[in-house]
């Protein structure tokens, strides 16, 4: 069967063209558009495997600011969640779940507010770190949260504020706020022009900086999280800083490069599924020599 490429929402398209006009005739519209388009969602249509897997789930609805969350689940036992990126899909792990179920774990996934078969048309990261917390509660905790891209960084901070784990995989995950910004521009078509709106808005919403939420400067903070990092050298989004830099901010990581399979192709990668897995057993295979020594 040959594999059709998953076409860039119209919507994308349409503001990829425009905003740079918009930018050099309206600078003044253009910053506050900059800063919607941020916030913005949009919905990628599914592609074959990821329906088959989505018809093969358990799946249900949980409540988040009064919209729907849809909640996916294959297999049984011990609970693993896994975590979407940005305009993507929790289905997207689907190369995952036999792997995992196979081993004995329980294979849990969303899709975020305003992404998949959820509600909503925006988002932001502290929107999938609430709903992160939201399942872990639901779930008693997890045996290990694995995150994709934003959905990393996402886990990193669902952590932070105390969501039950000790291990966690970041795959792709983009750790240094310069480069997030700089990769966004890029995709809209924008200059630095709408820079010193956006940061302003950021601290009005927030009541701190975009540069805050980096995990990058946040990392240190789940320093007895067994972490592993997971990078494509070929990745054109996220570049090899990230992890270089996470590295010197948390002493118990441990880094596995990949090459050739970019930013998203990696997570249907079979060596990426079992370093996975590997971090897990490994983990907990430790966790139980320590407790037989005490």
């Amino acid at each position: 069967m040959n594999k059709r490429k998953i076409k860039t929402p119209l919507p994308l398209r349409i503001i990829a063209s425009t905003y740079p006009i918009v930018e050099a005739v309206a600078p003044w519209l253009a910053k506050r558009w900059f800063v919607k388009i941020f916030f913005s969602t949009a919905k990628y249509k599914f592609p074959h495997g990821e329906i088959e897997a989505a018809e093969m789930a358990t799946t249900y609805n949980i409540s988040y600011e009064n919209k729907k969350v849809q909640v996916y689940e294959w297999g049984d036992g011990k609970p693993v969640l896994m975590v979407h990126g940005w305009m993507g899909r929790g289905t997207q792990f689907r190369k995952f779940i036999q792997t995992f179920n196979e081993a004995g774990y329980k294979v849990v996934t969303f899709d975020a507010p305003g992404h998949g078969k959820s509600d909503g048309g925006s988002s932001h990261i502290l929107k999938f770190a609430d709903v992160i917390a939201q399942l872990s509660q639901m779930y008693s905790g997890f045996e290990m949260i694995i995150g994709h891209s934003l959905g990393g960084v996402a886990a990193m901070h669902a952590l932070i504020r105390g969501v039950d784990t000790n291990k966690l995989v970041m795959i792709s995950s983009p750790a240094i706020a310069d480069e997030i910004m700089s990769e966004f521009r890029k995709k809209i078509g924008a200059t630095e022009l709408a820079m010193p709106y956006f940061n302003n808005h950021i601290e009005q919403m927030f009541g701190c900086s975009f540069e805050e939420f980096s995990a990058k400067q946040n990392i240190h903070l789940i320093k007895d999280i067994d972490l592993l990092l997971i990078y494509d050298q070929d990745d054109r989004e996220v570049s090899l800083d990230s992890p270089k830099v996470l590295m010197t901010k948390h002493d118990n990581t441990k880094l596995v490069l990949t090459s050739g399979l970019g930013h998203t192709r990696i997570l249907k990668d079979e060596f990426v599924v079992e370093s996975t897995l590997k971090h897990l057993v490994q983990a907990e295979l430790e966790r139980e020599k320590e407790l037989e020594v005490c």
